[in-house]
């Protein structure tokens, strides 16, 4: 009989086989080595299998799964998740890494907290950048409420990280797996949010995961004018609409998220050339979405010269 992992590192991976290898790598130099490697391949059309098959003949932890065909973004999460075994699990991108002391320290923290349903920490950028997401990017450090941070979120955005910043327990997935709804942008937010409804948080104030920048990963492929805002307020709509899952939040915090999120909105269109991105922010703002037309022509009609004059004026009417 196979021992259970104490935790599952899942590597999502589609057409990486230059940086891969040294995701893997990360994984198999943790000074913490109860844990299985579930790569999950996304119908790769290069050589990315033949470099995930040879670390995988080498060292039994690796588990590797080829789709039939690409399944999308979302869905290979799932299928990471969905062959999961271990206690606690932790997703690491096929082009980012670990620092050797990550499992050690978020397994040392997780079970010493058994509140806390999601763990992150500091971050750092390699390759086109070497910036650090640290103290300034968090509310705070240690143990924080989950459900008074769950609501931070919606306003502040996701400052957990991406998947590859965090860990979580296997136990909590009956809030459900990442959702289909965000097709590239939220779906970790999404988790986040739900994952901070049933525990609390924790944040580690030290580099423990490296993201890399590069014009081929995923969030520059799929950029997109106002994909993210637009995205950010069909998630405030629908966590309004599901306080069980996303938490219960008063009239007053609906109107500080709805202004909040509709000025990000008017503030991007601000900050776009020619007529095609204004129309597209009308669009978007005028829609059932925005929760509130009358707080949208607001706030056009308070901005409408800033709209029309980019570089004339450096900041924003509100709504308050």
């Amino acid at each position: 009989m196979k021992k259970t992992p104490k935790v599952s590192v899942c590597i999502p991976v589609y057409n990486r086989p230059d940086y891969v290898a040294k995701a893997i790598e990360s994984v198999l130099n943790q000074t913490f080595t109860d844990f299985e490697l579930i790569v999950t391949d996304n119908c790769s059309t290069d050589n990315t299998p033949e470099v995930i098959k040879s670390y995988a003949a080498k060292d039994g932890r690796i588990k590797y799964y080829k789709n039939e065909h690409n399944l999308g973004v979302i869905s290979n999460l799932n299928r990471g998740l969905l062959q999961a075994r271990g206690e606690y699990i932790k997703f690491v991108f096929s082009d980012d890494k670990l620092a050797p002391e990550c499992l050690d320290i978020f397994v040392d923290k997780m079970d010493k907290h058994p509140d806390v349903s999601l763990i992150t920490s500091f971050t750092q950028c390699i390759g086109d950048s070497d910036h650090i997401r640290d103290q300034s990017y968090f509310p705070g450090t240690g143990k924080l409420d989950g459900k008074t941070y769950q609501k931070d979120l919606l306003i502040n955005g996701n400052w957990p990280g991406s998947p590859s910043s965090v860990m979580f327990r296997r136990r909590d997935l009956h809030i459900g797996l990442f959702n289909h709804a965000w097709k590239y942008w939220l779906g970790d937010l999404d988790m986040w949010l739900r994952l901070l409804g049933v525990g609390n948080a924790y944040i580690v104030p030290q580099v423990l995961s490296y993201l890399r920048i590069h014009d081929k990963q995923e969030s520059s492929i799929h950029a997109v004018d106002f994909r993210l805002i637009e995205e950010r307020l069909m998630l405030a709509n629908i966590a309004f609409q599901f306080p069980h899952m996303y938490g219960d939040y008063t009239r007053k915090e609906k109107r500080k998220i709805q202004n909040h999120l509709l000025e990000r909105l008017v503030r991007e269109g601000i900050g776009r050339k020619g007529l095609g991105p204004k129309l597209k922010m009308f669009r978007i703002g005028l829609s059932r979405l925005s929760y509130s037309r009358m707080k949208f022509c607001l706030l056009l009609i308070k901005n409408l010269r800033r709209i029309f004059h980019r570089g004339r004026h450096r900041y924003l009417f509100s709504l308050c």
